[in-house]
């Protein structure tokens, strides 16, 4: 680490002085040539047998991977993180040593995002061959000349390819349906072409040639490799292993390397224009342009060099060198429509008039001078330390072509948020730091800010990089973006959709679940429900890690869609092992149209159904309506935060005992099913400034904040400070959970006179009584109001997730309705803190018997079953598929007895 420029140009100069021995270079390659063995000679390693698996955890131990100096004896707890050694740990690294760790500041495993080759053969299946399916129908039309010049023109990308893992697998897929294609079809034109490269690379070897047999399969392989394949990566190293997998895997003896500078290369593939619509409608924003943003006006001065570099055999190191000529060529003509794009990318995010007014329709004029432009300086500058990359630009050739776009698109895109997280950033750096008590960590990392001034310096460039991309990405061609946490996979998903054909445009991604439940992918999802595709998706849960080294909470989804004008929504899993997926993964399935998915929630979410039986009951709990409906003779709930756990940390105290006076500060954890007090806070607050706080804050948004709950309040009730909600009893719900959890909604009813955090969001009720919050809190606990959540819930009962939860709203007058409220309201009243709210609700208060309270428990999920109209059957089927491997049976049987009893009262 280097705290100036001046420090890193002294290290270089020290470093250009050093010279090594032979004797270290000759351990060197001995460690990188030789193979260690046992009790024999130490024999060659073996590079053939190089696969992309070697080249996938090469490329993971290097993008993941950090060097850093211990400051003390280190040692390594169970989960594998780095922590400061005591007297009695075995010490793993000692103080002054250089170690490795990855990110999060654990020991480094190699491995852990590889895309397991299950899930990549599934998605060769469910996408690529479907696309060889049509693009092969459409040869066997054409005349052999027409077949000739475009048997090869079948495109297929990974634009987040790490090191070419689907790639490599695309180019034995595509090898083998065209080989199969070509015995039944002979194509003199392509028969020539093989031959001449046989011809070539046997003429090369010489002497040799009668010793190695050169097929066509081989050849095609070298063909497909360099004319259909492409890719592009953030990661320079990635690149170049990815080129280096491809070359091993379609190497020809006799032959040069293929020249793969043109498909697979380096760039930001989120950064930039990623089709032409997205410059056509740049030019549709102004008035009067004469300039038609077509792909022959934008690209078309391209197409001869494009052309000439498809036709080149790449037989020679000549050819190999005129290909690099034409790819040149190609560039220059190319230049004034990549300042176009850089103009285009730009503007959104820049400040100076110079840019954010640029005149473009006034391109026709400004295009032969853009070049020297102060407009076009500046757009550079900007876009300077985010390698932007436009498609158009770097592969003119797809979007000229007759498909205008990628016919396939497959990978496994980065999952992370465009954010820097500052506790994790100086946990990489100081071991035990995670461990630490929140003010401990504060404590610590105001030292280390002050102590070490270059890992500072180094936490803000990354955070300044970070809001950049995130501009960047807002401004962008992704709409959505703007809402929910910045996932880079949220704008990858519409990179896809755009970049690919819109003709004939497939996809097939490895993608977390929640781009089909997070708000921020709403408008993605929307636009493929719409434009009624054919879309497949298949989810495996992540127990045991069997997927990717990641917390088994995750769900990962394997998405196929297709462009296509046969409409439907086809839902599998999810398989919790490799068995499941292998039995379960080619079995029919009901398939959904659009208009019922759009008409579940208001996100377009897709539920998660653990059995085809479970459709039948999702349809029944959704006949109830939502619980964020508004209407004036129903009681209305929404949820609010009270306090940002970040945010307001300024207003909380964090010690291990409460300061006289000061209140709780609850967290999610701090409360529990039926269980309003856990003992588990997350700091402590002076009511008189909290609630201060609280006041301004909601007067504020009952004039200001549209969408806010305070705005449906009068404003005599928001002005009168006897009523915020920590004053009272309220509910509150736990928004950090898991679909896999024991039980998904936590909610509970509060006491009195105590704050909680974001983490714990609590109820408003703009109408309604006590009765109707007993009522609501009822179903909320329910296991079939659960079982619904767990189709939608993956990390968090976002709000989006929790309006849309269906909500039984009988008369006040059902039976139903009036024991619901009884027993909720009994359950929620442990003690007398809850006293006001009990006499509202018309219950006792105080701790029940234990018999008492489950069977209490028991008779609300009856009663709610009852409530949402489900048949036995159904009740049944609920508790079987809620989670797996619990033992449901005693508490079914007794919620059935309960159930049963009902039966005759409604």
């Amino acid at each position: 680490m280097f705290s100036s420029d001046a420090d890193v140009s002294k290290a270089g100069a020290a470093l250009a002085d050093l010279t090594l021995p032979n004797a270290s270079f000759k351990e060197a390659l001995r460690g990188l040539l030789l193979t260690d063995a046992e009790d024999t000679l130490d024999a060659p390693v073996d590079f053939r047998a190089l696969s992309v698996r070697e080249f996938g955890t090469i490329y993971e131990g290097l993008l993941e991977s950090e060097l850093s100096l211990a400051r003390q004896n280190l040692t390594i707890n169970k989960k594998g993180t780095y922590l400061p050694a005591g007297d009695a740990d075995p010490v793993v690294i000692h103080a002054s040593e250089i170690y490795l760790h990855d990110r999060s500041g654990a020991r480094k495993s190699s491995g852990s995002f590889y895309t397991p080759d299950f899930a990549v053969e599934h998605l060769l299946d469910s996408t690529l061959e479907p696309a060889l399916d049509e693009h092969l129908k459409k040869m066997t039309g054409l005349s052999d000349a027409g077949r000739t010049e475009q048997f090869f023109d079948f495109r297929v990308a990974d634009i987040a390819m790490g090191s070419g893992h689907f790639l490599v697998a695309a180019i034995d897929r595509i090898e083998r349906r065209f080989a199969l294609w070509l015995e039944d079809n002979p194509t003199p034109g392509i028969t020539r072409e093989l031959q001449y490269l046989r011809e070539a690379a046997k003429n090369e070897l010489g002497d040799l040639a009668d010793t190695v047999v050169i097929e066509d399969g081989l050849l095609l392989r070298r063909m497909i490799a360099r004319r259909c394949i492409y890719g592009v990566d953030l990661n320079a190293i990635a690149v170049q292993l990815a080129r280096l997998s491809i070359w091993i895997h379609t190497f020809v003896p006799g032959l040069p390397l293929s020249l793969l500078d043109h498909n697979l290369v380096h760039g930001n593939a989120l950064v930039g224009v990623g089709s032409l619509d997205e410059i056509r409608k740049k030019f549709d924003e102004g008035a009067g342009t004469l300039f038609e943003a077509d792909a022959d006006n934008l690209l078309g001065q391209a197409a001869e060099p494009l052309q000439k570099l498809a036709q080149l055999s790449d037989a020679s190191v000549k050819d190999i060198e005129t290909g690099r000529t034409l790819m040149e060529e190609a560039r220059q003509k190319t230049l004034d429509t990549k300042a176009l794009c850089d103009l285009i990318t730009a503007q959104p995010v820049a400040d100076d008039p110079l840019l954010k007014d640029y005149p473009f329709e006034d391109w026709e004029k400004l295009k032969d001078e853009v070049q020297s432009s102060a407009a076009l300086k500046l757009a550079r500058k900007v876009l300077s330390p985010f390698s932007a990359m436009h498609f158009p630009i770097a592969f003119p050739e797809v979007f000229l072509g007759r498909s205008q776009g990628f016919n396939v698109i497959l990978g496994n895109p980065p999952w992370e948020e465009a954010v820097v997280n500052k506790d994790k950033f100086w946990a990489r750096y100081e071991p035990g730091l995670s461990g630490l008590s929140p003010r401990e960590q504060n404590e610590r990392i105001d030292i280390l800010c002050q102590t070490r001034p270059d890992l500072l310096a180094e936490l803000k460039e990354e955070t300044s990089e970070a809001n950049s991309i995130r501009k960047l990405l807002k401004a962008g061609n992704f709409p959505g973006m703007g809402t929910g946490d910045p996932d880079l996979y949220k704008a990858f998903a519409w990179r896809f959709w755009f970049a690919t054909s819109q003709k004939i445009g497939r996809i097939g991604v490895v993608m977390p679940r929640t781009v089909l439940s997070a708000l921020g992918s709403k408008e993605f999802r929307k636009v493929l429900f719409n434009k009624g595709n054919l879309i497949n998706v298949v989810t495996l849960q992540n127990t045991a890690k069997w997927v990717f080294d990641i917390a088994p909470t995750y769900t990962i989804c394997l998405l196929s869609l297709s462009k296509s004008p046969r409409p439907g929504i086809a839902l599998k899993g999810p398989f919790t092992n490799l068995t499941s997926f292998l039995k379960g993964k080619d079995s029919k399935t009901q398939r959904f149209s659009s208009d019922e998915v759009l008409g579940w929630n208001e996100s377009a979410s897709l539920p998660l159904f653990p059995e085809p039986y479970s459709t039948e009951v999702f349809g029944q709990l959704r006949k109830a309506r939502w619980l964020s409906l508004n209407e004036p003779d129903s009681w209305r709930a929404r949820p609010d935060r009270e306090l940002d756990a970040t945010a307001q940390k300024c207003l909380m105290y964090y010690s291990k005992y409460c300061p006289e006076g000061f209140w709780k500060v609850y967290k999610g954890a701090s409360f529990d099913l039926w269980n309003p007090d856990t003992k588990k806070y997350n700091s402590w607050a002076d009511p008189k400034v909290v609630l201060s706080w609280l006041q301004s804050k909601r007067l504020r948004a009952n004039i200001g904040a549209r969408d806010s709950v305070h705005r449906e309040f009068s404003r005599e009730y928001v002005e009168d400070e006897t009523t915020l909600s920590p004053l009272k009893a309220r509910i509150a719900f736990r928004d950090i959970t898991h679909r896999t959890s024991s039980r998904t909604v936590i909610a509970c009813l509060l006491p009195p006179k105590n704050f909680i955090t974001n983490t714990g969001p609590v109820l408003m009720f703009p109408r309604g009584d006590a009765k109707d919050e007993a009522f609501l809190l009822g179903v909320l606990s329910s296991i079939p109001l659960d079982w619904y959540a767990r189709r939608f819930v993956e990390t968090h009962v976002s709000f989006f997730i929790f309006n849309s939860f269906p909500i039984p709203r009988p008369e006040r007058s059902n039976p139903l309705w009036k024991r619901l409220v009884k027993l909720s309201g009994r359950l929620a009243c442990p003690d007398v803190r809850f006293a006001d709210w009990a006499n509202a609700v018309e219950v006792k208060y105080g701790l029940l018997e234990c018999d008492d309270k489950q069977d209490k428990i028991h008779e609300i999920d009856a009663v709610v079953a009852h409530l949402y109209g489900l048949s036995e059957p159904q009740l049944i089927h609920i508790f079987e598929t809620f989670h797996a491997g619990w033992d449901y049976e005693p508490r079914l049987n007794e919620v059935l007895k309960h159930f049963r009893a009902w039966v005759s009262k409604v």
